[in-house]
């Protein structure tokens, strides 16, 4: 998208690409190729607001995650307080079990 003087006059060309290769459209000049000029520089800025918008939402998409790895990491850790309290013990770091040489609450006698 840009113009090119030739022979003392301002033509308007856009490069494109075509079956692998970049070929320039012509547009012409005068008021047709200002046309053409500014509905490409539309074109760039929509495309430019897209890609922010895009971003934008990436970002607050990210944010999210790390707000729910905190509290998966919080739910996690009041777990395993929690098991460790009821007598449980974690098997090599996998399952929960329950540990033999101590009673857990469900073992206790109540009077």
């Amino acid at each position: 998208m840009a113009w090119e003087t030739r022979r003392g006059h301002l033509y308007y060309y856009r490069s494109v690409r075509r079956g692998g290769r970049v070929v320039k459209e012509y547009f012409g000049t005068g008021r047709v190729a200002e046309l053409y000029a500014q509905l490409d520089a539309l074109t760039l800025e929509r495309r430019a607001i897209e890609r922010q918008d895009r971003a934008d939402e990436r970002a607050r998409y990210e944010a999210l995650d790390a707000r729910t790895l905190e509290l998966i990491q919080l739910t996690d850790a009041l777990v395993a307080v929690t098991l460790m309290a009821a007598g449980y013990h974690r098997h090599d770091r996998g399952a929960w079990r329950r540990r033999r040489d101590r009673p857990g609450p469900a073992d206790e006698e109540t009077d």
